[in-house]
């Protein structure tokens, strides 16, 4: 779902990038890119530490999201992200995941009407958040059975 938003989105953000932050047509296309590698693990990361409460409060917060501690650490990684891979400022890279998280945010709480909840969240990530948990799951009856069967 998260995927399919950021497509969704595509055209707009395309645009922007090029004009409001003067990408060219590579550029824009490897920053879309990179926002929905970056959104898409950043949540898949807090739906296998568990942390489903944290990701609902950002979804269902209706306003003042950028004071939302997730919120700040998805822009924190967008800026590292777009800083390593497309070689920009900090400042730049700032600007556009300023820029392009609320948007993302608003587009997904949009795609629901009601509160986010656990399956909400699951579903939204589809394949992706599975593979995280078996894999959180695998980890913890490794740990649990003294690494019995590695």
């Amino acid at each position: 779902m998260i995927q399919n938003i950021i497509d969704s989105l595509s055209p707009q953000l395309l645009g922007e990038f090029k004009n409001k932050f003067g990408m060219g047509n590579e550029q824009a296309s490897s920053t879309l890119s990179i926002t929905k590698e970056s959104l898409s693990g950043y949540i898949s990361k807090e739906v296998a530490s568990g942390n489903f409460e944290g990701l609902a409060n950002l979804l269902n917060q209706s306003s003042a999201i950028t004071s939302n501690p997730i919120f700040k650490s998805m822009i924190g990684k967008l800026v590292a992200d777009y800083g390593t891979k497309l070689g920009i400022s900090e400042e730049k890279a700032d600007s556009i995941a300023s820029f392009v998280l609320p948007k993302v945010i608003s587009s997904i709480s949009g795609s629901k009407s009601g509160d986010f909840g656990k399956s909400d969240i699951l579903t939204m990530l589809g394949s992706s958040a599975g593979d995280a948990l078996k894999g959180k799951a695998s980890d913890m009856l490794k740990k649990g059975l003294g690494n019995f069967f590695s």
